[in-house]
């Protein structure tokens, strides 16, 4: 028999083992990724939108592309190792990724805070309020004193002017 055709040793099948459930844990963590930062965008565009912002500019941010750049840096500097075991080119590698990972969660916080600060920029412009939410001191979100709009029905919600218009017919029979 030659060595080709000669089966692993136990202590290799064992390694092979490894090595290809290393790499299925790495492909599910890299789609997981892919789908958490999809729905982490999405949503954040959603709520940007939703105080009058463009939500492009909150949901796309510099720790996208360092996490990107650091991960391809990676994989490049296995790829051009002579020797991809060797200390110095794992320890470059882990470090390349931790810097990315540092700032994919860096560039996420900055978004967050970005998104409250819109948030509470326009609670205070359009209800007069300030968010204790973003950060600011809680306030009275309506006056606690009733004005005359109070009772201008035309300002309502349409959905409780007809809830009370209902009561009111529901109540005279």
């Amino acid at each position: 028999m030659s060595d080709r055709a000669r089966p692993l040793p136990p202590s290799g099948t064992g390694a092979a083992i490894g090595y290809v459930l290393a790499n299925l844990t790495l492909i599910v963590a890299v789609i997981g990724l892919g789908i958490s930062g999809l729905i982490w965008g999405r949503g954040t565009r959603q709520i940007a939108e939703a105080h009058g912002s463009s939500g492009r500019s909150y949901s796309r941010h510099w720790g996208i592309r360092v996490f990107s750049s650091c991960v391809v840096l990676s994989a490049a500097t296995a790829w051009l190792a002579v020797d991809r075991t060797a200390p110095a080119v794992l320890f470059g590698q882990a470090a390349l990724r931790t810097v990315g990972a540092a700032a994919l969660i860096g560039g996420v916080l900055h978004s967050r805070r970005r998104v409250l600060r819109l948030i509470a920029h326009v609670d205070r412009v359009v209800a007069g309020h300030y968010s204790a939410v973003a950060g600011q001191d809680p306030a009275w979100p309506l006056s606690p004193t009733p004005t005359s709009d109070d009772w201008n029905a035309s300002q309502w919600d349409p959905d409780v002017l007809r809830d009370i218009e209902a009561r009111r017919h529901r109540d005279r029979t």
